[in-house]
This record gives structure tokens, C-alpha cells and sequence, in this order.
């Protein structure tokens, strides 16, 4: 195989996406589509009533996760992009895009929404619970809002009763031993699946009381640990089918097929695409895996051991080890459902050359610190 070279100087515009594209290929774990949402629930009634955002602009926005580039002492941190479409009904169209933190985004959002108001304050305050999160996956951002206390309408974060009892049956298994250890041997299993009920919920639950007093943490601790826990355990649910995903589809990536005609400059940049998407994606899930693994040491020490030093110490570094896991399994999802909806099953892997290269160039903008570029037309 040639030595991977880097990106042709012919090909300036690989980074360039639509708001189209976005909307057709990329994971709700990366991209919170409200565009989607109006399109589909715009007539119900709780769409109307209990609307995540109160101003139509942001209401019926694209709201992505996108990386920052890393700081000279810490790793790269994950903020929200927000894409302003010029018609919801036809994103082709392009439209306008800021970043949550950059310079003067507050004015700029509130010049675009039409000038200062209550209603955008409150906006900005749902703006700014959803931007604490590292990624959209429905079951923590529907969590994260309920302790922000803001409800929103459930067509705006769906979960499916399927879903919701797979999470709940796992967290059960997961935690008896440790429910067990803090409440003794005296609870039925009904009991237990009501304590259990009690860790998932979003609200402070006396029923936790004695968990908070064997790990000795404040309320506010024991609380934020609590919700990064929840997050550690739903991840942990996924990772068992995420990593089977992103085995195959990085060995799809690997045999992609280039169509015929294709220059041997663009073949050498595919091939050097190919390896790296492919070493970025094993990476991600190397990462990920280890910050779990922080989870199951401390776990197993906690109900093996009987030693609850461990798992304090993780309860409280939970909050930001949550940040770096849910970026990496967020990374992982959109770039599993972005191969599939690309390649559904059965069709054969192949692609002309331009669409490898702009395949793999949004592949890097999904794994890397690349920026996501507005279309050539966006205000």
C-alpha cells in the first residue's frame, strides 16, 4: 500500500456540509434536530404548550455537538453549535451558524431572534442546561432538563417504553449488590426496584438518604455524582452493542472500493483516509472503555470488598469523567449511524472518488477538532 499522504491542494471544499446532509446522516447523540420535530409534531398539542424553546428561531433549529480544539494543559472540550436554517423545509438552502462561547454569540442570537425579551432569557437559560451536556442521547438530555427544571413536552426528547425498560432492567441487575450493601438483606426485590427507581430519578429522593451518608458527600456532591452515574451506567449499557457497530463499520471502511475513473492523487488520499478514520475510531472506543473501566474498579471494590473509598473517590470525579465519556461514545454513535445511512446493509461498499473524499472529510470533522464549515451560502 502507498505511504498516506496528505489531503490534495485540489480539494479546498471537503469540509463544506449542508445543512441537508446534517439533517440526512448525522446521530441524534451529535445533533439535536428541531427542524425534525416541528416537521413532525408541529400540530400537536404539546409541541404548542411545552415548546423546549420559546422563541420560533431556536425552536426550530439544528443544534450539534461539536469539539473544541485541546488547551495546552487539558484535553479537548466538547460545546454546541447552533445552525439557523432560511427554511426549515428546505435546508439546501444553507443558513446561518454560531457557536455557543465564542465572541459576542449572546448578541449575535439576540439580534437574530429579533432583540432582547424574558422569553429569550429563558432560552438561554435552556441553552445553557443543554450545552452542559456532552452529547443529545434522549435519555440523559430528558433527565439533565427534568433537574434543571425545565419540562418540555416529550416530543421534543422521545424515548421509547422499549428503551426506557431496557435502561431500567440493566441499572436493576447492575446495582442490586450495591443496593444490598447499603440497605441490608431485609429488602424484597420490589423494594429494591423502587430504590433503583429512586437513583434513575431526576429528583432528589430520600431514599437515598443512607447511600449519601456511606459515601460521607454533601447533597450537592452526592447529587451531581449521582446523575454522572446514571449517565456511566446507561453508557455502559450501550458500549456492549456500540463496539460491535463500530467494528464492522470500520472494516467496511477499510474495503471501501474507489469507482473508476479516479486520479491516483485522490486514490492515495482515500487509502490515507481510510487508516486513519480506522485508527481514530479504535481510539475512541480504546478511550471510552477506560473511563467505564474507572466505573466497574471502583464498583467491584465497593461490593466485592466492602471497600467504599473507591467509589466515593469515583462519585466525585463522575461529573467530569461523564463530559470526556458520553464526547467519545457520542463520536462513536454518529459515526455508526452516519456509515449505515450511508451503506445500509447489503449494499455494496463503493463510492466515486469526490464522495470518498467528502465521506472521509466528515468523518474527520465527527472523530477530530476539525471545525464544521457553514455552507458557501449561510449568512
Amino acid at each position: 500500500m502507498s505511504k498516506p499522504q496528505a489531503a490534495p491542494a485540489a480539494q479546498p471544499s471537503l469540509g463544506a456540509r449542508s445543512l441537508a446532509q446534517l439533517e440526512a446522516a448525522a446521530s441524534t447523540a451529535r445533533v439535536l434536530n428541531l427542524v425534525a420535530v416541528a416537521r413532525d409534531w408541529g400540530r400537536a398539542p404539546g409541541y404548542r404548550d411545552q415548546p423546549l424553546f420559546r422563541s420560533r428561531v431556536l425552536n426550530t433549529a439544528l443544534y450539534v455537538k461539536q469539539r473544541l480544539p485541546a488547551g495546552p494543559s487539558e484535553g479537548p472540550g466538547v460545546t454546541t453549535r447552533i445552525f439557523l436554517p432560511r427554511a426549515t423545509d428546505a435546508l439546501g438552502l444553507g443558513g446561518a451558524s454560531l457557536r455557543v462561547g465564542d465572541d459576542a454569540w449572546r448578541e449575535r442570537l439576540t439580534e437574530i431572534c429579533g432583540g432582547d425579551s424574558p422569553d429569550l432569557q429563558e432560552d438561554f437559560r435552556v441553552l445553557g442546561a443543554v450545552n452542559e451536556l456532552p452529547s443529545f442521547d434522549a435519555f440523559l438530555l430528558r433527565e439533565h432538563l427534568r433537574r434543571r427544571e425545565i419540562e418540555a413536552a416529550g416530543c421534543y426528547v422521545p424515548i421509547s417504553a422499549s428503551e426506557l425498560q431496557g435502561v431500567q432492567g440493566f441499572v436493576i441487575n447492575e446495582v442490586a449488590q450495591l443496593v444490598l450493601l447499603a440497605f441490608g438483606k431485609g429488602q424484597d426485590p420490589t423494594q429494591t426496584a423502587k430504590l433503583v427507581g429512586a437513583i434513575l430519578s431526576a429528583q432528589n429522593d430520600p431514599r437515598l438518604e443512607p447511600l449519601r451518608r456511606t459515601f460521607g458527600l454533601d447533597e450537592e456532591a452526592f447529587r451531581e455524582g449521582v446523575f454522572a452515574w446514571k449517565a456511566f451506567l446507561y453508557y455502559k449499557r450501550a458500549m456492549a452493542e456500540l463496539r460491535t457497530t463500530v467494528q464492522i463499520a470500520s472494516a467496511e471502511i477499510g474495503r471501501m472500493v474507489l469507482l473508476q475513473p479516479c486520479p491516483p492523487v485522490i486514490g492515495k488520499y482515500v487509502e490515507a483516509g481510510q487508516d486513519r478514520i480506522c485508527r481514530a475510531l479504535a481510539k475512541e472506543t480504546s478511550e471510552a472503555a477506560q473511563i467505564l473501566a474507572v466505573y466497574d474498579t471502583a464498583f467491584r471494590d465497593l461490593t466485592e470488598k466492602g471497600d467504599p473509598r473507591g467509589f466515593r473517590d469515583f462519585l466525585t470525579a463522575a461529573p467530569s469523567l461523564f463530559f470526556g465519556l458520553g464526547d467519545r461514545m457520542g463520536a462513536l454513535a454518529h459515526a455508526t449511524v452516519f456509515w449505515r445511512r450511508r451503506f445500509p446493509i447489503g449494499m455494496k461498499v463503493e463510492a466515486t472518488g469526490p464522495e470518498a473524499c467528502q465521506l472521509l472529510s466528515d468523518y474527520d470533522m465527527g472523530l477530530g477538532d476539525a471545525e464544521i464549515e457553514e455552507t458557501p451560502d449561510a449568512a
